[in-house]
């Protein structure tokens, strides 16, 4: 109790090391992520806990639906898509970087020991003492460091968004193909006995010397390329059970049995130019990844405001206590850096060049959205009246086909000229069939212009989920989200908002 200095420090640093924090291991076994993913079902009742308030009202809260549709679809991938959950873990991981940089500087503690190695008549041996460092860290420099960590925040919140419509481009692309290809496989099913029949009435007709051997043999063909084309879209049924199964988080087992449904599907339909021209502004001005290149260009902003203020000095203060061979002393000590041989020329002027790479990132950004929005309304365009056209075609062919079981059942015709026709009809309901795949790929590469779904419905439950998801954690540090107004631009140059362009 001679130095009650010494009590005090240990008292104090005890106080300060039960307050850390403890490391608990968590390690990840891959047998049982395994039977986790194999054991998910869209009837859980802990996913209904979760998408009952999202539900449409179609649904009258009620989970798991009758049947499922788009908007169900993609409520169920937003709650199992791993990917999400990598995403929300990035959202976590840039809210926690918010603390990290509010947090104050530690100061440092010295210990200094001197003893005489001889006796010396009148004095102590001993010499110690405890000196302090204390870095003046507050002000702009730590003001510029949570700005920064909130810019970040609002970074990876936007990434997140950006995540979400991968998501749900992804749900709504394989159930096209889904729908599609369940279509193709029923076509090429009838294609292919309408082909055989075809090529054994081509084979019996040279066999009796009726026809060329030619003719069995471009009947061959013709049964070879429908028996290819059963292949293919079996295959791509498989493959887009497969995209939808992982779109949505769930092994391709899990989707058996499933009524999925798809209302209006077969009459595709665009937007009013009112309507596209009100859409494709605010996606010039505030589609997540524009927004997200705004964020970029604040964020080196501030990293040059932060280079500019660390060319001035740093101050440091030390208080300390010591004991010198009996006699007790007070210490005060400060420090300055000085900016002698530089005053940080090369990092401003790599910041400066960063700020100029995001501006110009900004706009390269607002041109690829104006080019895709331009050419995805051609494409859609373009594509509606292609499609009525082969519903057409189809239309005529089947006035054929029918004439021509009209003509087969009075005798005027034979078998293979039925056939034929039949044929014909099949290759033209193909044909409408790829025209309309085309239309709603066409839609497809327009919603992803603009980040927004066309469909009414789907619309609704989206705009508000956008900002705020359920199942995303909460950034409590992080500000409103940047929007058009986040940054102008002054010569062709952006500008940070607050200041005048």
């Amino acid at each position: 109790m001679r130095h009650p200095f010494f009590c005090l420090a240990a008292c104090t640093a005890a106080a300060l090391l039960g307050g850390c924090a403890t490391y608990r291991p968590a390690p990840v076994d891959p047998a049982a992520t395994r039977a986790q993913w194999q054991a998910r079902r869209l009837d859980d009742p802990s996913l209904a806990a979760r998408l009952r308030p999202w539900l449409p009202a179609r649904d009258h809260g009620q989970w798991p639906p009758s049947s499922y549709g788009r908007a169900e679809l993609v409520l169920a991938a937003l709650a199992l898509n791993p990917d999400l959950d990598e995403a929300r873990s990035h959202l976590a991981e840039a809210s926690a970087a918010v603390r990290t940089a509010g947090a104050l500087r530690n100061p440092t503690l010295s210990l200094a020991l001197e003893r005489y190695t001889q006796a010396q008549v009148g004095s102590a041996p001993w010499l110690w003492g405890l000196s302090t460092d204390f870095l003046l860290d507050g002000g702009l420099r730590r003001r510029l460091r949570v700005q920064l960590a909130d810019q970040g925040v609002r970074g990876a919140r936007l990434d997140y968004a950006e995540s979400l419509w991968k998501v749900r481009s992804t749900v709504r692309d394989a159930l096209v193909q889904q729908r599609i290809a369940q279509r193709q496989q029923a076509l090429a099913a009838r294609t292919v006995a309408a082909a055989g029949a075809l090529e054994q009435a081509a084979r019996q007709r040279v066999a009796l010397g009726e026809d060329e051997p030619q003719v069995a043999l471009q009947a061959a063909q013709t049964l070879a390329q429908a028996r290819s084309d059963q292949a293919a879209a079996a295959q791509r049924m498989a493959g887009a059970r497969s995209q939808l199964a992982r779109a949505i988080g769930l092994p391709s087992s899990a989707l058996e049995g499933l009524d999925l449904r798809w209302d209006g599907f077969d009459q595709p339909t665009a937007p009013t130019p009112a309507q596209l021209d009100t859409l494709a502004d605010q996606a010039l001005l505030a589609r997540a990844d524009l927004e997200r290149a705004l964020d970029d260009y604040a964020s080196r902003e501030t990293e040059l405001r932060q280079q500019v203020h660390d060319q001035y000095p740093q101050l440091s203060l030390g208080p300390g206590y010591t004991y010198d061979h009996g006699m007790r002393k007070l210490t005060f000590n400060a420090s300055l850096s000085l900016p002698v041989f530089n005053q940080n020329q090369g990092p401003i002027a790599e910041a400066r060049a960063r700020r100029e790479t995001a501006a110009a990132h900004v706009r390269a950004v607002q041109a690829d959205i104006a080019g895709a929005i331009e050419a995805a309304r051609a494409r859609l365009a373009a594509a509606l009246p292609a499609l009525a056209a082969a519903r057409a075609g189809r239309q005529a062919a089947e006035s054929a086909r029918a004439q021509a079981e009209h003509a087969f059942a009075l005798g005027a015709i034979d078998r293979p000229a039925l056939l034929a026709a039949r044929l014909s009809a099949l290759a033209a309901e193909q044909t409408a069939l790829a025209a309309l795949d085309a239309a709603w790929q066409a839609e497809a590469a327009l919603e992803d212009a603009l980040r927004t779904p066309l469909d009414a419905e789907e619309a609704a439950l989206w705009q508000p989920m956008e900002t705020r998801d359920p199942l995303a954690p909460a950034a409590k540090s992080e500000g409103p989200r940047p929007g058009p107004q986040a940054a102008a631009m002054k010569d062709g140059k952006a500008v940070p908002a607050g200041e005048s362009p």
